[in-house]
């Protein structure tokens, strides 16, 4: 079972902005993998995976989408206001 994007997003909020990174990027690679078998064809057709690889392909999305809209927030407040730099950030 996927979770919602909402709690998705609530699941991630304490996160640093370098760990946020790391986490689209996770999702970026599945959804290319994704697309990249679907288009050749050769993508996979298991039944008795659940949740299935489409429902995860299009629970990613949303997940990428709620995702991006809160980094760009993020980094407006950490680092346009705030005055931080990414090369400074202590991972």
């Amino acid at each position: 079972m996927m979770i919602s994007p909402q709690g998705y997003l609530e699941m991630r909020k304490h996160k640093t902005y370098q760990q946020l990174i790391q986490e689209r990027n996770k999702l970026l690679d599945f959804i290319t993998d994704f697309e990249t078998h679907e288009i050749a064809g050769d993508g996979e057709n298991v039944s008795d995976c659940s949740p299935s690889p489409e429902v995860r392909y299009q629970c990613y999305l949303e997940y990428l989408s709620v995702l991006s809209s809160y980094m760009s927030e993020k980094y407006n407040d950490d680092y346009v206001w705030g005055k931080k730099s990414l090369a400074d950030d202590d991972e």
